[in-house]
């Protein structure tokens, strides 16, 4: 089939613009409108409300993200009226069951994307003994959602094996997408020496702030910057409190995170768990210096690797 005849309707469970899943999907569908019949975008996003998206409930231990529940009906309607030759969701999650359950009803080839190693996230979070169990039931339902799709993608080679060992049917390496904010804007020339470093992203577990703001206390030479929101927010609001070289700017639109790449020289991204890492990407994009940890899937594109500092042990 050519391309410009596809019809396809995406069915994610993550917030708009809110983690790197969320973005992934926002700025992947806004390319593909110029390339095929038909593209939409089922999510939940807190300022313009999805027509299909319903109650929610703060998700325990952080207050930053809600819980969404799809609107059956109205998801129904709008797949039945799109008729999409192929609905694609990441999984596990209340959208993304729903909207496979409506594709299996109704003969619909499914894509399942695989994006986040769930094992280690849930031993960050649950413990060893929790996590085994939690473990389980993800592995369960990612092997259910890959037995019953025509096919999975993911943004790293290492995790291709883990989806052929969960059971997923030929996975496919894919690309990440960038918003147009971080192409189109103008770059910003980068300064001869470092002066300012940033970090953007989700506070959380994984994503190892700690050491940001550790190194930030020991380098008073030079300005550190926080963009984001996440369960580590407090933690972030009192290390600027007693320190001088450190602010927080809190969640941030594109926009504003291109302005914060400009004003800095180098990124920092010093995640334990990171499938991919596009923030890492889009600083590549604003010709900024990017720091790496190897837990990084962004690391594993050489062309891209051949621009990062990867940190040592």
């Amino acid at each position: 089939m050519d391309t410009k005849e596809l019809r396809i309707l995406f069915v994610v469970d993550a917030i708009k613009g809110r983690n790197g899943v969320g973005a992934y999907f926002q700025d992947l569908v806004s390319h593909l409108k110029d390339h095929v019949a038909q593209v939409e975008l089922v999510q939940p996003c807190m300022e313009e409300p999805h027509p299909c998206q319903g109650a929610s409930m703060p998700i325990p231990g952080d207050p930053t993200q809600r819980l969404f529940f799809p609107k059956v009906r109205e998801l129904s309607a709008l797949v039945w009226e799109m008729k999409p030759h192929v609905i694609v969701i990441p999984g596990p999650g209340i959208f993304s069951m729903i909207g496979y359950w409506i594709a299996r009803k109704w003969g619909i080839p499914v894509c399942v994307t695989f994006q986040t190693d769930y094992n280690r996230l849930v031993e960050l979070y649950w413990g060893r003994r929790l996590a085994r169990l939690a473990g389980g039931l993800l592995n369960w339902v990612n092997r259910t959602l890959f037995q019953g799709s025509e096919t999975a993608a993911t943004i790293c080679e290492s995790m291709i094996a883990q989806a052929r060992a969960a059971g997923a049917r030929n996975p496919q390496l894919v690309g990440t997408p960038l918003a147009r904010e971080f192409v189109n804007t103008p770059v910003t020339r980068l300064h001869d020496s470092v002066r300012r470093v940033c970090y953007v992203g989700r506070l959380a577990a994984e994503k190892n702030i700690e050491s940001f703001l550790a190194l930030a206390e020991s380098r008073p030479d030079l300005q550190f910057e926080v963009a984001g929101d996440g369960p580590l927010r407090s933690k972030v609001e009192q290390a600027c409190k007693g320190s001088a070289n450190l602010t927080f700017h809190g969640w941030c639109s594109r926009q504003q995170v291109v302005e914060i790449l400009d004003r800095c020289q180098v990124l920092v991204l010093p995640s334990s768990v990171e499938a991919f890492g596009t923030v890492a990407l889009e600083a590549m994009a604003r010709e900024r210096l990017v720091i790496t940890t190897p837990a990084c899937g962004i690391n594993e594109w050489p062309a891209l690797a051949a621009g990062l500092w990867i940190m040592e042990p």
